[in-house]
């Protein structure tokens, strides 16, 4: 937990020294159907920068009630700190109507129960594999909902294997 909070620390701190004339997105957001079981039909988007790490870090980065991936994308620093750093940013986006996120249901707070969550893990599995990301570095953030749905899955492991919880 106290790596995570440094990293967004590191993360709010970055974006402060660059501005969007600094750096510029080489890449374009991307809808990806086909990353695994979709058990919510959650959809996901992802950008994969022009200077791609070699074993790179993955953002999956979960936007606000009423938001999209689109405007996560385009509303926060992490596309052009991509192009700076060499990570992948997930951009998934909820099904739902007013596309707020399940952060309640015995499904979401369950591990491989079938909702948001679990869609969401698939997409990291997949960008996991297909680009050789580094399992060690894989962060969740988000805003409102988003920001919510950031705990989900360590509510999840603790509900499925809480011995093998570590902090």
């Amino acid at each position: 937990m106290k790596m995570l909070k440094s990293f967004a620390a590191g993360l709010l701190a970055m974006s402060s020294l660059v501005g969007a004339d600094q750096v510029i997105k080489r890449a374009s957001l991307t809808q990806v159907t086909d990353f695994g079981s979709n058990p919510s039909n959650t959809k996901m988007y992802i950008y994969v920068p022009g200077n791609l790490a070699s074993k790179p870090a993955v953002i999956v980065a979960v936007h606000y009630c009423t938001g999209t991936a689109s405007a996560y994308y385009s509303g926060t620093p992490y596309a052009q700190l991509a192009e700076q750093y060499g990570f992948i940013v997930i951009y998934p986006e909820s099904p739902y109507s007013g596309t707020c996120w399940d952060v309640s249901s015995t499904a979401a707070l369950t591990h491989d129960g079938g909702a948001d969550s679990n869609s969401i893990a698939n997409m990291v599995t997949y960008t996991l594999s297909k680009y050789n990301g580094d399992a060690s570095r894989v962060y969740v953030t988000g805003s409102s909902s988003g920001a919510m749905m950031t705990v989900i899955p360590l509510i999840s492991e603790v509900n499925s294997s809480p011995e093998d919880l570590v902090c």
